[in-house]
């Protein structure tokens, strides 16, 4: 597995799609090697994705969340990664391969990586953000945080709701065990920020919020 992420890192300076095929693949073998599948469902067309946009996540529940978004997406998917998770060796050095890394202690390079990031999403290009910002602990929803809705107004994108399910059960936090399982990625409605400014941020950070509210008290529901 190591030698296939070795080769997407060496190849990242020739060609970025290419990289990004490589990484994709280990991420699905890896996963099921350990038993997990991922599957993906829609509210809407699978289109929806085609035009681009932030995808905002609902919820982070597990370590396994992004590495089972980016197995399971056909579309080439980037994000912004902080740099303590960048210098994990092979699994962190990929995210030079997936987004933008952002080192917190220097604003004006944080900064620049967040504008590449908006004018990937502004020129039809997909951009993947947790809008916790870290993962629960307890399983309940921890608070929003603005950047993915700012972000989202900023490059006047469409934001595409997820929330993954599943992922908890698969590996937990505070455990390194991986357990076979299913993790779902349900893709909500498309929300349109065209027009909105700013000022409008609170407002789209609160419809997000319910969004992301009602379908964590399903899946309780659902697991009850």
């Amino acid at each position: 597995m190591i030698p296939l992420l070795s080769l997407a890192i060496i190849i990242t300076p020739i060609s970025n799609k290419m990289a990004w095929k490589i990484t994709r693949f280990w991420k699905k073998t890896a996963l099921a090697l350990f038993g997990v599948k991922v599957k993906i469902e829609y509210k809407e067309a699978p289109s929806q994705l085609g035009k681009g946009g932030i995808i905002v996540g609902l919820n982070q529940q597990s370590l396994l969340d992004p590495t089972a978004g980016y197995s399971a997406w056909n579309y080439h998917v980037r994000s912004i990664w902080n740099i303590e998770y960048a210098l994990i060796p092979f699994l962190g050095w990929t995210s030079f391969i997936l987004g933008w890394v952002i080192i917190r202690q220097n604003p004006k390079q944080s900064k620049s990586q967040i504008n590449k990031a908006s004018k990937h999403a502004k020129n039809g290009g997909l951009v993947f953000l947790s809008i916790e910002g870290q993962r629960s602990i307890d399983g309940n929803l921890c608070p929003y945080k603005k950047g993915p809705v700012v972000l989202a107004i900023q490059s006047q994108a469409t934001i595409h709701p997820l929330y993954i399910s599943g992922s908890r059960e698969c590996l937990p936090p505070g455990e390194w065990k991986i357990r076979p399982g299913v993790i779902t990625l349900h893709f909500l409605p498309p929300i349109q920020t065209r027009g909105l400014t700013y000022q409008d941020r609170n407002i789209l950070l609160e419809k997000v919020r319910a969004i992301g509210e009602r379908e964590h008290e399903l899946w309780r529901q659902k697991k009850n």
